[in-house]
């Protein structure tokens, strides 16, 4: 059979690059729609490698409508403490904020199991080679086969990303050792040995742990080892991964093409997280995609980009200007943002007051324009206009 007859007998409404989070949800909104929908993910397992830590709110789990099992529930959090690189730390209570820690593997495999019963079709081990629009469809090539589609949902991660300076390269390891508190993430800021990032520790319980770092132009893999030998553990799992902390892509759309999640630059520009904004970006391009094919009007998915700039546009543009300052902070600055920070009774209105999916936000009206006023000074936010724009997102 030529190639071309497999194209016509191989058509779907919606073909999906990539099988995490966005790209499950996606496809799970267009198949409850009713239309034909395929997911091609290049790895040889739904989940594997795991390339996120799985820190999120249980609000946004009942946002993107997963009911997690207990399997996939690896440990709760209630404290974050920060460290500065002299020693000083911020302790802060995040009991009220429901924050779990998830077997990021296993939720995507239980995620992929939802989206199959509502029918989608999911291919692994099958890495999409090229792309083609032509004649109002998309022709997919993909390593078993060409097909079209009538729209592709692009979630195929941070490597699609049209600019790779947003992407930060990191490590993640898994560790066995006995100075875990079970219920509190760690971070520790250190600009000679993690630039512009800093050093992640989430237990799984109290003698296992999730540790990571990111940085610019700095060895991960060496920055670990050498943390974790002053701290003493066992090393059990290396993992590579990249990070996204560019902010969302100028558009979500290029013709029949739709981005969504880490290909979006849909994660957290300060921490990479995305599990919560991918995934609603995830649900938003499913919802919109349904109803362009049901209504036949292509221009119904351009509702799709337009209503998560308004649930996260703020948000992303507040973390965009902290990453911008925490990149050019030295070692001194962060202590003495530090020492500014404890000397004031910010840290319990912080807990009480801040939002783990909005966080920023949440923390600069928490913050006050005092404060506000004094930590931009220290990071030398010296230009009027810079210091307008922090302020005018803090409303």
């Amino acid at each position: 059979m030529s190639k071309e007859a497999n194209i016509l007998k191989s058509d779907w409404d919606v073909i999906t690059i990539g099988g995490s989070v966005s790209g499950l949800l996606a496809a799970k909104g267009i198949a409850e729609a009713g239309f034909t929908v395929q997911i091609l993910e290049e790895d040889l397992e739904i989940g594997i490698p795991e390339r996120c830590d799985g820190l999120v709110s249980m609000k946004c789990l009942e946002t993107i409508g997963i009911a997690p099992t207990n399997r996939v529930i690896q440990n709760i959090i209630k404290r974050a403490i920060l460290y500065s690189p002299s020693g000083l730390t911020i302790e802060l209570d995040a009991s009220r904020q429901r924050v779990l820690v998830l077997n990021r593997s296993q939720f995507d495999r239980e995620l992929a199991k939802i989206a199959s019963r509502s029918g989608v079709d999911i291919k692994v081990g099958n890495r999409v080679t090229n792309k083609i629009e032509k004649d109002g469809k998309v022709r997919v090539e993909s390593k078993s086969n060409i097909q079209t589609a009538k729209w592709v949902v692009n979630a195929a991660g941070c490597l699609s990303l049209p600019d790779k300076n947003k992407i930060l390269q990191a490590a993640k390891f898994e560790v066995i050792g006995n100075w875990f508190d079970r219920d509190r993430v760690e971070i520790y800021f250190n600009q000679m040995k993690s630039p512009g990032y800093f050093i992640w520790v989430i237990p799984i319980s109290s003698d296992s742990a999730k540790i990571g770092v990111a940085g610019n132009g700095v060895n991960q893999f060496k920055i670990l080892d050498e943390f974790i030998a002053s701290k003493e553990g066992t090393v059990v799992k290396k993992t590579a991964a990249q990070i996204v902390v560019g902010g969302p892509i100028d558009n979500f759309l290029s013709g029949r093409i739709v981005s969504v999640g880490d290909a979006a630059g849909q994660a957290k520009p300060t921490t990479g997280g995305g599990i919560y904004s991918g995934g609603v970006g995830g649900m938003l391009a499913g919802k919109y995609l349904g109803e362009s094919l049901s209504s036949g009007d292509s221009f119904r998915i351009k509702e799709y980009e337009r209503a998560w700039r308004n649930l996260f546009g703020k948000e992303f543009g507040l973390l965009l200007q902290v990453r911008r300052i925490l990149e050019r902070l030295d070692n001194d600055n962060i202590d003495k943002i530090f020492t500014a920070v404890s000397s004031s009774n910010i840290l319990t209105k912080i807990s009480s007051e801040s939002d783990f999916d909005y966080h920023s936000i949440a923390l600069l009206k928490t913050l006050g324009l005092k404060n506000i006023i004094q930590i931009a000074s220290i990071a030398g936010v010296d230009k009027l206009e810079s210091l307008r724009s922090l302020l005018r997102l803090s409303k």
